[in-house]
């Protein structure tokens, strides 16, 4: 395996198994078990595992952000209102999945609560990147505020994350989209005169 090759296999399956069992319950004998290296050579790439962490958050978040952007431009086609609203369609696509484990980035967040944990940081950002792309999409579809529009939005995706992965609501999803399409609807009503 190549350097580059280790360290994206290194990624993927920490990134797996941290989603599957949780941060703090993954040991990194684990992942060097799975990725088939010795210690050594998981040093040459990460300083520790809280480095590795960080490194899958980064990773996922801008793997996620691309994935949902694509997801939501297409089922929305050239309508920046109906992209707003497919963000719901996806969450709704993924809390129907079987290994629906929560947010990954939530769930880091939960971990690592201290807001000067660099792993902390890293999850927020996702949280950020997301609502920058929310709100450059309300801005699109005319929003007369499209700070307040995507923060609404963004209460609602992470309520409904919330709802589906601590109460277990399969149909959280269909119901902050419910929400969110009254919110876009009031919100870019002028674009829409």
């Amino acid at each position: 395996m190549t350097a580059a090759t280790t360290r994206e296999r290194l990624l993927g399956v920490a990134g797996d198994l941290f989603y599957e069992h949780g941060f703090q319950a993954v040991g990194i004998d684990q992942v060097l078990d799975r990725v088939g290296i010795t210690k050594t050579a998981f040093y040459k790439h990460f300083e520790s595992k809280d480095d590795l962490i960080v490194a899958v958050l980064q990773s996922r978040d801008t793997q996620d952000l691309n994935e949902w952007l694509a997801f939501v431009r297409f089922k929305g086609a050239q309508d920046a209102r109906r992209q707003l609203a497919a963000f719901f369609d996806l969450l709704d696509e993924w809390f129907r999945k079987p290994e629906f484990r929560g947010c990954l980035f939530l769930n880091a967040l939960t971990e690592f609560p201290s807001e000067n944990d660099p792993i902390n940081k890293a999850a927020r950002a996702h949280g950020d990147h997301l609502a920058r792309a929310v709100t450059q999409l309300a801005g699109t579809a005319g929003a007369r505020d499209p700070d307040a529009l995507a923060a609404q939005i963004m209460l609602l995706i992470t309520g409904a994350i919330a709802s589906r992965h601590r109460a277990g609501d399969h149909d959280a999803a269909k119901t902050a989209g419910g929400v969110a399409r009254v919110l876009i609807d009031a919100a870019c009503a002028d674009a829409a005169a």
